[in-house]
């Protein structure tokens, strides 16, 4: 039997706030190894499979540092089918870079597709980069 969304969840929320203290030790095993896995980070970019989004995240959590932060999480949308899954939602807090002198604000949106695998969920997508203000295109 598949594990339970909402309790899923609760461990990615942990696994999340752990990342942006420079741990991915909790995120790692949450991530689909699958090739047919992709992320578009918030540090921009994109990777297709295990072998390009493992060293990925590893890299993109390190470039942040051990602060104590906490991720508060707005979840615009959840919906969960019978074995996949995905949310979209707002990730808010305060990260502290390692190429930053001090800490600054962290609001992204985030766009997560799971999937079921061998009856748990994985992260088998991420879209998350900046919550920027409305704003109209710039002319030339």
């Amino acid at each position: 039997m598949i594990e339970d969304f909402e309790s899923f969840l609760r461990r990615f929320e942990e696994a999340n706030t752990a990342f942006v203290n420079g741990d991915a030790s909790l995120w790692m095993p949450l991530v689909s190894h699958s090739e047919q896995s992709s992320i578009f980070g918030g540090f921009g970019g994109h990777e297709v499979g295990w072998s390009q989004i493992g060293p990925r995240y590893e890299w993109a959590s390190s470039q942040f540092r051990d602060t104590g932060a906490k991720v508060e999480f707005e979840y615009l949308e959840k919906h969960v089918g019978a074995d996949t899954a995905y949310t979209v939602a707002i990730e808010r807090c305060t990260v502290h870079h390692i190429t930053q002198p001090v800490p600054v604000p962290h609001v992204l949106r985030a766009t997560m597709v799971f999937r079921a695998e061998n009856d748990e969920w994985k992260i088998t997508h991420r879209h998350a980069d900046p919550l920027n203000p409305k704003a109209s295109p710039s002319g030339p």
